[in-house]
């Protein structure tokens, strides 16, 4: 589509988001109550270009993705804290996934062609493609090797067995399914974010065996499954993190966090680990509690995380182009930081918000539906809290051919 939303705002950008960033606070102040930010917990430094995905190999390897053109992929050994080597691939790699023996998978782009991009182990380019749907796709690799790819413009998951370079097969999720959490048993959650529904996949299964509501306009993205079978899904307008339990077929409890939660990282100790965007902070949640009792400041616009081989956890601060490490474990002290290379990349501040719809594309990945005129008050500051951070905008179609704006 070629043609462009009215924009209803003549306000100046910056003055826009100081109104809205403030009618959104004095709403909000009151609907989250968090643990206190420890800023002495976290430090975090510089990385290279415009930082987005992260994975680690079974050695330990860190693999953290420039979406900047021309874009790459930075190589961190265990131990360094500068990257080594560079991984040259496609425009615009995002999401990486490694599996078992080391391979890396690229989300990645060639035109307007969206690709996988495979990296054999030690290589230092793509040395393989994969052609797959137009759109951003979140990679997650299975518990033998499999690859599993969220469709969002599809609404479905595509698998790749261990070694091939096609899909298997493909699995039909809900709306505008944003990420997929993969068990120890292989069952597969796709958090559909505009259905506000998690898909639950038994593991080989062709098709789901179930959906469990997370709650209508929650907008469920950041998903994990831990150790026991617990799933978390975090619920960016709410400020909260859904609980579902192992076989369970409906949230247990819910668990405040910060604002906009966004990524969730269940570590191998059951330790949960929520970015929350707005907050520029990570909630810790410890195994089996209801409740997050600490949150540790981080960088600017904190979004996906990973757990190393040592226990340590990276957090990837976008707008702030750094990351962030922390120590695994119960004490959760501070690790010796990452420290990629110098350089920076400018963002895209976007511009206008379209007149019937409160959907507009940022840093969040996310994609938000209209917000009706009768909708409560919390959910339109929310709606605000998020223009605030808006970067990049394209308009998509929804299932049944209704379009959104969804914000990478």
């Amino acid at each position: 589509m070629t043609s462009k939303p009215a924009r209803p705002f003549t306000m100046p950008l910056p003055a826009a988001r100081r109104a809205l960033l403030a009618g959104a606070a004095l709403l909000l102040a009151s609907a989250v109550v968090a643990a206190p930010a420890y800023a002495d917990e976290s430090k975090t430094l510089g990385a290279v270009g415009q930082p987005v995905g992260v994975a680690t190999g079974p050695d330990g390897t860190l693999y953290v993705s420039d979406e900047t053109y021309p874009g790459g992929v930075s190589v961190y050994k265990s131990g360094e804290t500068a990257p080594s080597r560079t991984i040259t691939t496609g425009a615009g790699p995002s999401s990486l996934a490694v599996t078992p023996d080391g391979t890396l998978y690229v989300a990645q782009s060639e035109g307007g062609q969206s690709e996988i991009g495979v990296v054999a182990p030690g290589a230092d380019k793509v040395s393989l493609v994969m052609k797959v749907s137009f759109g951003r796709h979140r990679l997650v690799v299975g518990p033998d090797g499999s690859l599993y790819v969220v469709n969002p413009e599809e609404n479905s998951l595509s698998v790749v067995k261990p070694g091939d370079a096609w899909v298997h097969r493909t699995i039909q999720a809900g709306r505008y399914p944003v990420e997929v959490a993969l068990a120890k048993d292989g069952t597969a959650y796709a958090a559909n974010q505009l259905a506000g529904t998690v898909t639950v996949i038994p593991a080989g299964a062709p098709s789901p065996s179930h959906t469990i509501d997370v709650g209508v306009g929650t907008h469920p993205h950041g998903i994990a499954a831990a150790p026991d079978g617990t799933v978390y899904v975090a619920n960016i307008m709410t400020n909260e993190v859904a609980v579902i339990e192992p076989g369970g077929t409906e949230v247990a409890r819910r668990i405040p966090v910060g604002k906009a939660p966004q990524e969730v990282l269940a570590a191998a100790d059951g330790t949960v680990y929520v970015t929350n965007s707005l907050d520029d902070s990570v909630s810790v949640i410890p195994a089996g509690k209801a409740a997050a009792t600490r949150t540790i400041a981080v960088g600017d616009d904190p979004g996906r995380m990973v757990e190393r081989g040592d226990g340590s956890v990276v957090v990837v601060n976008r707008r702030g182009r750094s990351l962030t490490v922390l120590d695994g474990g119960p004490v959760a002290a501070v690790a010796s930081p990452v420290t990629p290379g110098g350089g920076e990349a400018g963002v895209d501040d976007g511009g206008g918000i379209p007149g019937d719809a409160v959907i507009a594309q940022g840093s969040f990945e996310v994609a938000l539906p209209a917000v009706a005129a009768g909708a409560g008050l919390l959910f339109l500051a929310g709606a605000a809290v998020l223009v605030v951070v808006l970067r990049r905008r394209r308009k998509v179609s929804g299932a049944g051919g209704s379009e959104a704006w969804v914000l990478d």
